[in-house]
């Protein structure tokens, strides 16, 4: 179980993740990824508070859609609650959000690269759009290998 600093820990479990790529012939230079989320309570007890959550990430123009979801359990008590679901100043996502994100961001890189596909960055939740160049760090390593060896 891991934390945020300064916020109780936080378990996540993935129960979807899911990525369809969206063949339109076109190789553009640049994608934009859009996010939307969702996030709804599910059960709140006196030391836990269950969360589910659905994030979806475009992009634009249409390459690709990735789907993902599951639970995030947050341990503790009301104040833990309260900071986990305090909205971050600068982005005005929750801090349990950009956690849950971060530990969903490994399945979306992996995905990607199954797909051969752009990646979402690192930092999306931070500017949930984010238009991005398509070159060498857009793609999964792997997939670079494989179009310079062709």
């Amino acid at each position: 179980m891991e934390s945020i600093v300064g916020v109780a820990p936080i378990r996540v479990k993935l129960g979807k993740v899911e990525g369809t790529r969206i063949d339109t012939g076109a190789t553009p230079d640049s994608v934009t990824f859009d996010v939307d989320v969702s996030m709804d309570e599910e059960n709140r007890t006196n030391g836990e508070l269950t969360l589910t959550f659905n994030l979806t990430i475009r992009t634009k123009p249409s390459l690709v859609k990735f789907e993902v979801g599951g639970t995030a359990v947050i341990s503790g008590g009301r104040e833990a609650f309260d900071a986990a679901l305090e909205m971050d100043e600068e982005s005005s996502v929750p801090k349990v959000l950009h956690f849950v994100y971060q530990r969903v961001f490994t399945s979306l890189y992996l995905l990607a690269a199954q797909l051969e596909v752009p990646y979402p960055p690192p930092d999306l939740l931070h500017s949930p759009s984010e238009t991005r160049d398509i070159g060498v760090e857009g793609v999964p390593a792997e997939q670079v290998a494989l179009q310079q060896s062709a």
